[in-house]
């Protein structure tokens, strides 16, 4: 890719969608913890949560997803930047 404007775009929208990554990490985290305090408040909500469809009842590997989506974008971005030299 030869196109400098063209890389800069890229560059900006790559730190953008990391931020957004982060954001939507902070987030989710906070919902948890909202949750969790619900619970702590009411048994009875806590069974209401988990009788929800969008409970999800699997493993939470949300924070090795987050770190690997960040470094995966920290690559491209790497890329770009060696690119445009």
């Amino acid at each position: 890719m030869s196109d400098f404007p063209t890389r800069e775009v890229l560059l900006s929208i790559l730190e953008m969608l990391k931020q957004q990554t982060i954001y939507l990490h902070r987030q989710h985290g906070w919902l948890i913890a909202v949750a969790d305090t619900l619970r702590q408040q009411n048994a009875e909500i806590e069974k209401k949560l988990m009788q929800h469809p969008f409970y999800d009842l699997g493993p939470r590997p949300d924070i090795q997803i987050t770190d690997a989506t960040i470094r995966s974008i920290d690559g491209l971005i790497a890329q770009l930047k060696f690119l445009t030299g």
